[in-house]
């Protein structure tokens, strides 16, 4: 299949691999939905036939799929083994170097190189924690590349029901088709859901799993060789962005009780296991640590408090670049296959505007010139601290609440009002079609209530999939949306939801309890009722 790297010998080329399987899926979904339109149409078109012959053709798209996709399978997991080996043996050969240029500077070696004993246990154990490693990275890509075929199947027959309900909506073909893949092309094929409902591409996980198991590879391979020479501290390096969760470790002598043998009694330093269960070396973490020698190396885990800022820019700056690129994917697939002309255009013009902002936060984050020519695309207004109220009194959150939303409600453009665990109010802005509560205030969304507008040009009567996916990624206390006719609200009580609608296949109805189902599978509450 075109774009599938023949050798897949590294983490890049296994996401590529994922990435191009997802695009062939999606690309012949659409190519089903769209066949013979045009001659249907011409012989006098009828939604109930089409059906019929979309079902009979995903029948034929598992199938097919099942087949084709087996092999490319079984190769990429064969190459996981090579991969996750060749990071241990570089991990190795690398503090080799280490070490030997360490002694030549003067490092003294407090224990003789340790000799590995006749069977070999210093050798096997680390062995056994390779292969662990490996069988259990193997067997989850096994059950993601079950969970993505099976994933592409249910969303191709949701979209064959939810195009002929929109089409009840007088739309045309290619409008009815495009209202019922939007969802799908916005998300793409987010086969994973991790234990906190948030969904995952197949190439977004395989790009965590498989960089976090090379990652902890390497790590072994650097551990043994440590252990071999008896030495078990080391130092986390201190770089100039690091992980907010690995922030407080970084500059810190750790034993390194975890890879490289280490015990407590092996120095006055906290253990790596310690700083592990506190968060270090999280999955996608990009922090690191090298060997500590005594009286070689130097520890420094002081920050001032303009480094700590600089860290906090950086991080913000990183954020919303990867949430640009976020969506200018999100865009680039709903341009690409839309069939209505209007809305590739619409969308082909989103993704070139989210592609001009990462570019600008990229450039922001380097210190550069903060504008891009003429084409610069006009920031969102930052957010705004409103002020405090108590967190535990209903009645205030529902007059500040309130408030927010009789005067949202009529705005052309998105915005939220968002309570925070500590009652810390702010309102943060958005565009016609968006707000950025997650990109602008961060972790302080975690356990918030939120409440946003939606402008009655983009609305859909309720939540959208997003809008649900934010309220479980930051496991929101309350999450509220408001448009001229309704306001809704998800809750974490799962006993208050609606009932499906009789007449739930009508535009306004439909979202709504499409959302419904939804909530009950997520064990969540939903509710709507009509503005007064």
């Amino acid at each position: 299949m075109a774009g599938i790297p023949k050798e897949i010998n590294t983490t890049y080329d296994v996401v590529g691999a994922f990435r191009a399987i997802e695009d062939e899926l999606t690309a012949s979904m659409i190519r089903n939905l769209d066949h013979h339109r045009a001659e249907e149409l011409e012989a006098g078109f009828n939604w109930s036939q089409w059906q019929v012959e979309q079902l009979a053709a995903l029948d034929a798209y598992k199938k097919r799929n099942l087949k084709k996709y087996q092999g490319i399978f079984k190769n990429i997991n064969l190459k996981i083994d090579t991969i996750i080996s060749m990071q241990r043996a570089a991990g190795n050969a690398d503090q080799e170097v280490s070490i030997l240029k360490a002694i030549k500077e003067g490092a003294k070696l407090y224990k003789a190189k340790k000799q590995v004993g006749a069977d070999g246990r210093f050798f096997k154990e680390n062995d056994k924690k390779i292969n662990a490693l490996i069988k259990a990275t193997k067997s989850d890509f096994k059950k993601a590349e079950i969970a993505i075929l099976r994933r592409a199947n249910d969303q191709y027959r949701q979209v064959i029901f939810n195009a002929q309900m929109y089409a009840a909506t007088g739309a045309t073909y290619e409008k009815a088709v495009d209202m019922a893949t939007k969802d799908f092309l916005r998300a793409g094929i987010n086969c994973i859901e991790y234990k906190n409902g948030a969904r995952h591409t197949m190439s977004e996980y395989a790009d965590m799993a498989l960089r976090t198991a090379q990652k902890r590879a390497y790590l072994t391979g650097e551990g043994e060789k440590r252990q071999e020479w008896g030495i078990s501290t080391v130092i986390m390096n201190k770089r100039g962005n690091p992980c907010p969760k690995c922030l407080p470790f970084v500059g810190k002598v750790l034993i390194d009780d975890v890879w490289s043998g280490g015990k407590p009694e092996d120095g006055p330093y906290p253990l790596m296991s310690t700083a592990i269960s506190k968060d270090l070396y999280h999955p996608r973490c990009k922090d690191s640590h090298t060997t500590y020698f005594k009286g070689i190396s130097t520890a420094d885990d002081t920050w001032t408090e303009e480094e700590l800022q600089a860290v906090n820019q950086g991080n913000k700056q990183e954020a919303k670049e990867q949430y640009a690129r976020l969506q200018a994917e999100k865009y680039g697939r709903m341009s690409k296959y839309s069939l209505d002309e209007e809305n590739k255009r619409k969308y082909g013009a989103r993704t070139e505007e989210w592609e001009k902002q990462a570019e600008y936060y990229i450039s922001e984050n380097n210190g550069l010139a903060a504008k891009i020519g003429d084409d610069e695309i006009p920031q969102h207004e930052e957010p705004k601290f409103i002020g405090k109220i108590n967190i535990d009194n209903e009645s205030e959150i529902k007059k500040e609440i309130e408030k927010f939303e009789r005067e949202a409600v009529s705005k052309e453009i998105e915005t939220a009002c968002v309570i925070t665990k500590q009652g810390e109010v702010y309102y943060c802005y958005g565009t016609e079609n968006r707000v950025f509560p997650d990109l602008d205030l961060n972790e302080k969304l975690r356990g918030a209530i939120i409440s946003h507008n939606h402008p009655m040009s983009e609305t859909g009567y309720t939540f959208s999939d997003v809008d649900m996916q934010l309220f479980m990624d930051y496991e929101l206390e309350i999450l509220r949306g408001c448009d001229e006719l309704y306001t809704y609200e998800f809750t974490r009580n799962a006993s208050e939801i609606d009932e499906t609608l009789e007449n739930w296949c009508t535009e306004e109805n439909y979202q709504h309890c499409h959302i419904i189902e939804e909530a009950k599978k997520r064990n969540i509450g939903y509710r709507r009722w009509k503005n007064e």
